[in-house]
């Protein structure tokens, strides 16, 4: 059928007054003139509070995360949406406003998203929140201004326009029908003057916002960035997760931020759902991060880190202070002072424990443009450690974040981050961690890897896909697994297409993971998602 013979005889269905003009649930041609009064806004799913309806507009503000609405009554096929947004001016954020159509929920939909010079159409899921379609750049679109978008999907085929003019048209065969809506990111949108028609259904679904995955802390208190999360299970049956929080990826010193960047921690008493405000683990005089737990069997918490501090040296503003541990014998209630581990090297890994009984520590550093990883070790439950007992990078350029586990044998595998486009190499030690051989590449690229046995006994790495091209776009937290002792290892999983990545796992009383990482950004937030390892691979689960 011909859009414009559908549309001839199209029928009209008002916002606070919905006529549906069949009991049953077939596909009809109709157009919907949406009608924005606070007393039509039981016809919209408001997914997030900063979600209005206002004097005739929708009104969405997306200045701290996300604000989206979904129409509720019917779900779409073939479709045009054609509504006027305006961004509020701002001197920072993309200010962007999203067309959303064919939705299935907040984390699966289409969306044309016009930010302040861009338009761009991608697809979201759960697995992907970002899968880019096609790009327009170089927008006359000021914001302050109201302008008019067009998105038309007739099969599989898009075409959008902004204020009369094409702007591009692309396709893409995922999505067949669903909800139509708008969001706002980083800015404050208007949106009015709401048409859209095509083939309609009738729908009587509940939105609420999915949970894939959930956040440990949002705000810690410190200038709204948290990162580098690390979490365990403690001995009386709570998760524990500790991470760095400041003002931005490197939090020195300031006038508003005396100390710094400092190391907080948050606790979960129902398996991952919910975490408890945050508290402060240690805040030193200078950027104390990246830091990691692990409980030792006597009780004792080990919480590491290291400390970087400015410089009055132009050539090298910042300085590396050493890794230090700190100590809890009250489950994280009070902390020793810290103890230095290593004054040249770095730790972003945990500490782990032997069969024997011994401490490793996956460490690395960069001197005279040699990058290399290495472990040390502690006989006496964390208060001594040795010297860095080097790996040979055999020439390799690799930024390291080692990290360790003891494989079914006693023998210990060693994973290290490459760099200047190394891929992620290996090394393995047959004497508990003395010697080692020397670095082997992987045949795939992998950052801040992160080694955890899951209850099947399948080996988890954890870790973040490298960028190729646009930082923010390409790199993404990913996961691997292996099922012979780390002699091989699967395809990536997508985790999430945040950036941040520097993952963790603990295992769960139902023999699912945990995976805790972070966003990436301005204002980034530690999130945590639930799997399960199977024979097919990984399943993913939601939060009951």
């Amino acid at each position: 059928m011909s859009r414009k013979h559908f549309l001839l005889g199209s029928i009209f269905i008002f916002c606070g007054a919905l006529f549906d003009c069949s009991a049953n649930t077939a596909t009809e041609a109709q157009e919907l003139a949406i009608k924005l009064q606070p007393t039509t806004s039981t016809q919209w799913a408001l997914l997030s509070k900063t979600a209005t309806i206002t004097a005739g507009e929708l009104i969405l503000d997306g200045r701290d995360k996300q604000s989206m609405a979904l129409l509720k009554h019917q779900q779409w096929s073939d479709l045009t949406l054609t509504a006027k947004f305006l961004v509020e001016p701002a001197s920072e954020g993309v200010l962007a406003c999203g067309f959303v159509f064919r939705g299935n929920d907040d984390r699966t939909y289409y969306s044309v998203h016009f930010d302040r010079t861009q338009a761009i159409l991608f697809r979201s899921s759960i697995q992907n929140s970002w899968h880019e379609i096609q790009r327009v750049r170089g927008l006359e679109k000021p914001a302050g201004d109201w302008h008019q978008a067009s998105v038309s999907a007739l099969e599989n085929k898009i075409r959008v326009t902004l204020n009369e003019k094409l702007l591009f048209e692309a396709s893409d065969n995922n999505l067949s029908q669903g909800h139509i809506g708008f969001y706002a990111n980083q800015g404050i949108a208007h949106v009015k003057d709401i048409l859209v028609s095509g083939s309609a259904q009738p729908s009587a679904k509940e939105f609420t916002r999915t949970e894939p995955l959930r956040f440990v802390v949002e705000d810690a208190g410190a200038g709204g960035y948290e990162a580098f999360p690390d979490v365990c299970r403690l001995k009386d049956g709570r998760l524990m997760c500790v991470y760095y929080s400041g003002y931005a990826h490197v939090s020195l010193p300031d006038s508003q931020h005396p100390r710094g960047g400092r190391i907080s921690c948050s606790f979960s008493s129902d398996e991952g759902r919910t975490w408890s405000p945050p508290n402060i683990v240690y805040d030193g005089p200078h950027d104390d991060r990246d830091p990691s737990i692990v409980q030792l069997p006597n009780g004792t918490l080990l919480c590491n880190f290291f400390s970087l501090r400015p410089t009055k040296q132009s050539d090298k503003p910042i300085s590396f202070q050493g890794s230090f541990v700190i100590t809890s014998t009250d489950q994280g209630e009070t902390w020793s002072s810290p103890v230095v581990i290593n004054r040249r090297h770095a730790c972003s890994s945990p500490i782990r424990i032997l069969k024997n009984g011994r401490l490793i520590l996956g460490m690395y550093g960069e001197y005279d443009g040699v990058a290399y990883g290495g472990v040390v070790q502690s006989t006496d439950q964390g208060k001594n450690w040795s010297d860095l007992i080097e790996l040979d990078n055999q020439g390799a350029y690799l930024d390291a974040e080692t990290d360790v586990i003891q494989l079914q044998d006693g023998s210990l595998y060693a994973a290290l981050r490459g760099g200047k486009g190394a891929p992620l190499h290996w090394s393995r030690s047959q004497d508990g961690g003395t010697s080692w051989t020397p670095c082997q590449p992987s045949d795939f690229p992998a950052h801040c890897p992160y080694l955890h046995r899951a209850a099947d006994g399948t080996i988890l790495l954890a870790h973040r896909l490298p960028a190729t091209q646009d930082f923010l776009r390409a790199s993404s937290t990913s996961i691997r697994y292996s099922r012979d002792e780390c002699q091989t290892w699967s395809q990536n999983v997508l985790v999430d297409s945040s950036p941040g990545a520097y993952p963790s796992l603990v295992n769960l009383r139902d023999d699912s993971v945990l995976i805790v990482f972070y966003e990436e950004g301005a204002q980034s937030n530690i999130r945590v998602r639930r799997l399960r390892t199977t024979e097919q691979g990984i399943t993913w689960l939601g939060f009951e």
